[in-house]
């Protein structure tokens, strides 16, 4: 699960591009102005997030084994996640009916999309069975209109110690014992005092300015903003001066409202619009290290990580897939569903073109919390920080249900 900058890493996340579901690659580009729309706005009182839409006018999907292997091995985690029986308790991202869709339809249509991946010959017989088979809901988005910010992250493999020294001076930290989890991602966690009582957790500046945080160091890092991009990320792979690799994801999130600080950088005239990216974010502060608190107190949000193997992992608790899984708002999207994401994209080299894709919905976000917004998971290292990097475009989104 990730705390996103969302504006999350606002052109820092970016979509993901694989096999040949990438159409009409151009040569790079100068960078575009960003769209401005408030993709974050919540949806009515009794509006809906999806609306059945005809399938048919959908896109053709083009597929190669590769994207089916990996759309196989989603839907494997997936299912996983629900067939669990926490799935439509109360916990958080377990929540099931989403309005009218049951956890029942999403493990059936499912089953059927695997089948149509494993049984199909060719992209046209593929593409014949699904519209057949299949109807297509699509995200009002944030203007009824069903318009959708994609943007997307990534999975950073940095250098680290568990140490600090000269270099290594930057950590992360572990979860206190005295941290107790909200009832929902969206809560604010509590803080357990001595007395037996608690209250609301405090927010980052709190944390950092009340020395709470001393002994709770996990990882240390050598570039100052090398922390903050493993929270908005919600996740890393660290190697270490021996050559050990060590995972780390969420243990705990404060949850306070997040804010993008990106955003402020270019109201504040630090970088302009429209060359905004993890790249400028991360080389402004690497020439300013002076300004970083200052502004990465700005965003009360702050998360804590464990080390984990075999990730890394969604806030579904399954691992996410690259150029598969996406982050939305588990509160009005069905949590691990087959989505299609209908926008437009960059690959690593700067190249543009349209993007239909399958996805499967199984991880959540800080600064994804409306109908409006939609997070795609690139892959891990630097080669899915770029494309990270040059993404954030409008689209529509469509979720998959197996005809009744």
């Amino acid at each position: 699960m990730r705390n996103l900058l969302s504006l999350p890493l606002i052109a820092l996340l970016a979509i993901g591009v694989s096999g040949c579901q990438m159409r009409g690659a151009k040569k790079p580009q100068a960078p575009q102005p960003k769209p401005t729309k408030d993709y974050n706005k919540p949806l009515g009182a009794g509006e809906r997030a999806l609306v059945e839409v005809d399938i048919n006018t959908l896109p053709a999907l083009s597929l190669t084994n590769e994207t089916r292997a990996q759309l196989q091995q989603a839907i494997g985690h997936s299912l996983g996640y629900l067939n669990s029986p926490s799935v439509g308790s109360t916990s958080a991202n377990r929540r099931y009916p989403v309005g009218s869709i049951t956890k029942d339809q999403v493990t059936r249509s499912l089953h059927a999309l695997s089948e149509l991946l494993e049984n199909t010959n060719d992209e046209a017989q593929f593409n014949a069975a699904l519209k057949s088979r299949f109807r297509a809901l699509m995200s009002v988005g944030c203007d009824a209109q069903g318009t959708v910010l994609f943007t997307g992250y990534f999975t950073p493999i940095l250098k680290a110690s568990r140490t600090p020294s000269a270099v290594y001076r930057y950590p992360i930290y572990k979860v206190p014992a005295d941290f107790i989890k909200g009832a929902d991602e969206k809560d604010v966690a509590q803080q357990r005092l001595s007395d037996g009582g608690t209250r609301p957790y405090p927010t980052r500046a709190e944390l950092e300015a009340s020395g709470a945080l001393k002994g709770l160091e996990l990882l240390y890092f050598s570039e100052p903003y090398d922390p903050y991009v493993v929270e908005v990320q919600g996740s890393a792979k660290a190697t270490l001066q021996d050559g050990t690799l060590v995972e780390v994801g969420v243990g705990g999130i404060n949850g306070h409202q997040y804010h993008p600080i990106a955003q402020d950088l270019v109201t504040e005239g630090k970088i302009r619009k429209e060359e905004l990216s993890l790249a400028t974010v991360r080389a402004y502060f690497s020439a300013h290290p002076d300004e970083l608190t200052q502004y990465t107190n700005r965003n009360p949000r702050f998360v804590f990580f464990k080390e984990s193997k075999g990730g890394p992992y969604g806030s579904l608790g399954r691992p996410v897939t690259s150029d598969v899984s996406v982050a939305t708002d588990k509160s009005i999207f069905p949590p691990g569903a087959a989505c299609l994401a209908i926008t437009s994209a960059t690959d690593a080299a700067g190249r543009g073109g349209s993007y239909a894709g399958l996805r499967l919905d199984q991880d959540s976000g800080g600064g994804i919390r409306a109908a409006g917004r939609c997070d795609l998971y690139m892959g891990q290292g630097d080669a899915a920080e770029r494309r990270a990097g040059n993404q954030y475009a409008e689209g529509r989104l469509y979720y998959l249900l197996l005809k009744e």
